[in-house]
């Protein structure tokens, strides 16, 4: 009997995060922190040789150490997208004052068909105080 029980919470744990990590998206973000060209210079080449928004995405989060991670790309224009805005959540980072990482990349299509980072920005939602209702501009104390 015993089995069967730790069987089905081991099988329901997925779904127990997946509808986590969906109620990430949804938590207010108060405000967020415009991220210098020079920290995501190097994705940039990137962004001019993939058609996926989403990879453009994930090489300029980097690489990803935490439990959990929720993608949200939004395009502008089903067929042909001219523009993409790609949100990348991280949660369960190995830090004790930051639970997660809200990384927001809004990227456009060049006349060349290629994508072009217009802007990052960055919030964070922490374990605990006044900064665990919902992401901020300012990293957790």
């Amino acid at each position: 009997m015993n089995r069967i029980v730790t069987l089905s919470l081991v099988l329901m744990a997925p779904a127990v995060w997946a509808s986590e990590l969906a109620s990430l998206i949804d938590l207010p973000v108060a405000g967020t922190a415009l991220v210098p060209y020079s920290q995501y210079r190097d994705a940039a080449p990137h962004a001019a040789r993939t058609d996926s928004p989403v990879d453009v995405a994930l090489s300029v989060v980097g690489p990803f150490e935490g439990a959990r991670q929720l993608i949200v790309q939004v395009n502008e224009g089903a067929e042909s997208p001219s523009a993409s805005r790609v949100t990348v959540i991280r949660d369960g980072l190995l830090d004790d004052a930051k639970r997660s990482e809200r990384w927001d990349i809004a990227l456009t299509r060049t006349a060349a068909g290629t994508w072009e980072i217009r802007e990052v920005a960055k919030a964070w939602l922490c374990w605990r105080g006044a900064m665990a209702a919902g992401f901020a501009a300012k990293p957790c104390p």
